[in-house]
């Protein structure tokens, strides 16, 4: 299934350096896919009106019941404030008892570098995989 295309938000700036934000959200069972995907849909609105957002895409290998992300943030504060805002955190604590261990990586990329391809984030997330600490708490 080809990603969800990177939908951008805001002017990027070529010279300036932005934090890419990159996960592996792998479900125990296919009978929460469909589960999956309408609690999705609810981020996806939160994503689309949070400030300091630079843009994002959205992977599914629903035959691998595996779910990834990346996303791009003018600084770590604002991603922060995503990750500990309504909908976004009511919905990973719903998720994550019917998730496998998952994984979080984040890196700098100049503007010009954006979007980040997705082999190559998805090369950073198999990267982070070999690091001790990079799922979730």
């Amino acid at each position: 299934m080809p990603p969800i295309p990177w939908r951008r938000r805001g002017v990027v700036e070529p010279e300036q350096d932005y934090l890419v934000m990159a996960s592996r959200l792998p479900l125990r069972t296919f009978l929460r896919i469909p589960w999956f995907l309408l609690l999705t849909a609810h981020v996806v609105r939160q994503l689309e009106r949070t400030d300091g957002l630079v843009g994002y895409s959205l992977l599914a290998r629903p035959a691998k019941r595996t779910f990834c992300t990346l996303s791009a943030w003018a600084a770590q504060r604002d991603l922060d404030a995503y990750v500990a805002a309504l909908p976004h955190v009511a919905v990973m604590s719903r998720l994550r008892p019917h998730m496998q261990p998952t994984t979080f990586t984040t890196w700098t990329a100049r503007g010009s570098a954006l979007p980040v391809a997705w082999p190559d984030a998805l090369a950073h997330l198999a990267e982070a995989e070999t690091r001790p600490g990079t799922g979730a708490p």
